[in-house]
């Protein structure tokens, strides 16, 4: 499966890694876990935001060992078909409460266009 990282996650990472240095190795962690169950079919500390067919949009916690355990949360795009797997999101639940809905809306409607304008062809 292709992991992709968007260019305000990378961002997001950057300025994070710098308060809690086990970040890096934590979201490998995190990615060996969503491999096994992308859509969050594992446990209650995922949860599907937008979901079509076999397309999904997951918010997911993260433990960091340098921090206080489940505070983060990563948001993903997950294509059943294609195996793509897009980073949207992470943030520290204690500096942010919820998600950039705007940034996940923009994201959902651009990635269904793109497949109808696919199937279309």
């Amino acid at each position: 499966m292709e992991m992709i990282q968007g260019d305000s996650f990378q961002k997001e990472l950057k300025k994070l890694k710098k308060r809690y240095r086990s970040l890096p190795e934590d979201l490998k962690v995190l990615e060996k876990l969503i491999l096994k169950f992308p859509q969050g079919e594992d446990s209650r500390h995922c949860n599907a935001l937008k979901k079509e067919a076999h397309k999904c949009i997951c918010k997911r916690r993260m433990m960091c060992r340098s921090g206080k355990g489940s505070e983060f949360r990563v948001v993903y795009f997950y294509d059943g078909k294609v195996l793509e797997l897009m980073y949207l999101e992470i943030y520290f639940k204690g500096d942010k409460t919820t998600e950039d809905s705007k940034r996940i809306e923009t994201f959902w409607k651009e990635k269904l266009e793109a497949a109808e304008a696919a199937e279309t062809e």
